[in-house]
C-alpha cells in the first residue's frame, strides 16, 4: 500500500531525543533563543516566538491583540475546521469569505464582500504551501493574521509569507514542511505584541517529555505505515463511511498530545537543522510535483501553486470531477491510499451554516490528496501515476 503522506526518520532526529533528558533548563532555554533568533532572520522579522502549537500560535496573537466577544473575523471557508472552536470559544464571531476554485486560497474580492462595521481581523491562510495574495489583504484596511502553518519557506515577491501581516502563526508538526514533533511559532514586526505574547508564556513549564513522546508515538505510527500491516490497516480504517470517523478519532488523539508547556530543547534544535534544509527539500519535490501534475488523468486538475509567489510543497491535492466514493474503493483495492472530504481541508462555510460559499463547497467535495512525501522516488511515483490513470479511467466509464 501506497501511503498518503510519509514522515521521513532522521537519525539525527534520534540523536536529538537520546540526547534530550539529559539537557539542562539552562541549556533547552538558550536553544530555544537561539532558533527563535534563527526564524526570525529567515521569516525577515524582529521577533519569533516559540509555541506550543500553531493553534496555541494562534490564540496567542488573538488575545494579545485585544479582540473580544462580539468582533468579527473573516476566516477561509476552505481551512481546518477544529480552528472554529478555538475562535468561536472566545465569543468571536466567524464570518467565511470564499475561495478560488484554482488556488484553493481566498481572494481579495471574496474577503471585501465578507467586511462589515464590525469586522475586526483577517485570518488569511496559505493554503498547501501555496501563497494567497497577501499584500492585497493586507491593503484592505484591517489587521491580518497570517496562517502559514502549510507555508514555511513560500515567498511572494521575493518576501517571505508570515512577514505581510499584523502577526503570522506557523506549524511545526510532525507532518510539516518543517517539523519539531509539535509545536509552532509566532511572528511579528510589532513590539508590544511580541512582548505580550511572551508575557502570557511566563509561567510555563519548560519539559522534555512530552515532545519526546509526540515523536516516539509518530515513529511507532510511521512504522505501521511502512509495514504490509498497513494495506489491511487502510482498508479497515477508509473503507466505507469509516473514513470519518477514523480522522475525527485521530485529529482527537493528536489533540491530546498538544499539552501547553514550553518549547523544548529537543524542539529547537530540531527546528534549526530542519530551518537550514527547507530550500533542499523543495528543490528535491518540485519536481516530483510538476511531473504529478503533467501526468494527472483527464478528469483531474492539479491546484494552482503560483498565481501570488513561490510556493512550497506540503501536499499534493487534486480535484476530480468524478465519484470520489467510488475512486476510493478502487483506489485502495489497488494499493493507493488517498484522502478525500475532510481528510484534506474542512468546508468551515457549510459547518457554521454560511450558505454564501460555493465555490468552497465545490473543491470539498472534489479535492483528493493523492500520495506525494518526501523520500519518495521516481520509480515509486510512476507506479502512482499508473495505478492512477487506470482507476480514474474505471471510475469515469462506470458514470
Amino acid at each position: 500500500m501506497i501511503p498518503r503522506r510519509r514522515l521521513t526518520l532522521d537519525m539525527a532526529d534520534l540523536a536529538d531525543w537520546l540526547r534530550a533528558p539529559f539537557t539542562s533548563p539552562a541549556a533547552a532555554a538558550a536553544e530555544v533563543s537561539a532558533f527563535e533568533r534563527e526564524f526570525a532572520q529567515a521569516i525577515g522579522v524582529p521577533h519569533a516566538v516559540a509555541v506550543a502549537s500553531g493553534r496555541d500560535a494562534l490564540c496567542l496573537i488573538i488575545d494579545g491583540l485585544g479582540l473580544k466577544a462580539g468582533d468579527e473575523i473573516v476566516i477561509p471557508a476552505y481551512t481546518l475546521g477544529e480552528l472554529l472552536p478555538l475562535l468561536s470559544e472566545r465569543g468571536l464571531v466567524l464570518v467565511p469569505a470564499d475561495i478560488d476554485p484554482a488556488t484553493y486560497n481566498m481572494t481579495v474580492e471574496s474577503v471585501r464582500k465578507a467586511i462589515t462595521p464590525r469586522t475586526r481581523a483577517i485570518l488569511a491562510l496559505h493554503l498547501l504551501g501555496v501563497p494567497c495574495d497577501i499584500a492585497g489583504l493586507c491593503g484592505l484596511g484591517l489587521p491580518v493574521i497570517e496562517d502559514c502553518a502549510h507555508a514555511p519557506g513560500a515567498t511572494v515577491d521575493g518576501r517571505p509569507v508570515g512577514s505581510f501581516g499584523v502577526a503570522a502563526l506557523f506549524s511545526l508538526e510532525a507532518n510539516k514542511a518543517l517539523s519539531a514533533f509539535g509545536g509552532g511559532v509566532m511572528t511579528t514586526r510589532d513590539d508590544a505584541l511580541a512582548a505580550k505574547v511572551r508575557s502570557a508564556l511566563e509561567g510555563r513549564p519548560r519539559r522534555e517529555w512530552p515532545a519526546m513522546k509526540k515523536m516516539l508515538l509518530k515513529w511507532v505510527e510511521e512504522m505501521m505505515v511502512r509495514s504490509p500491516l498497513y494495506a489491511v490497516a487502510a482498508r479497515l480504517m477508509f473503507g466505507g463511511d469509516r473514513a470519518g470517523r477514523f480522522e475525527q478519532f485521530y485529529r482527537q488523539a493528536n489533540n491530546r498530545v498538544r499539552p501547553k508547556v514550553a518549547f523544548s530543547g529537543m524542539q529547537a534544535r530540531m527546528g534549526r537543522r530542519r530551518l537550514k534544509g527547507i530550500a533542499a527539500r523543495q528543490a528535491r519535490l518540485e519536481p516530483l510535483w510538476e511531473k504529478l501534475a503533467r501526468a494527472l488523468p483527464p478528469g483531474f486538475e492539479a491546484q494552482q501553486r503560483t498565481h501570488c509567489g513561490a510556493p512550497v510543497f506540503y501536499n499534493f491535492v487534486a480535484r476530480f470531477r468524478g465519484d470520489l466514493n467510488q475512486f476510493r474503493k478502487r483506489a485502495l483495492a489497488q494499493g493507493l491510499d488517498v484522502g478525500i472530504f475532510g481528510e484534506v481541508m474542512d468546508d468551515t462555510a457549510r459547518m457554521l451554516g454560511h450558505e454564501g460559499c460555493p465555490r468552497s463547497a465545490e473543491v470539498y467535495r472534489q479535492a483528493v490528496l493523492l500520495p506525494l512525501y518526501d523520500g519518495m522516488t521516481e520509480a515509486r511515483l510512476d507506479w502512482v501515476i499508473d495505478r492512477l490513470r487506470g482507476i480514474a479511467a474505471s471510475v469515469q466509464e462506470q458514470r
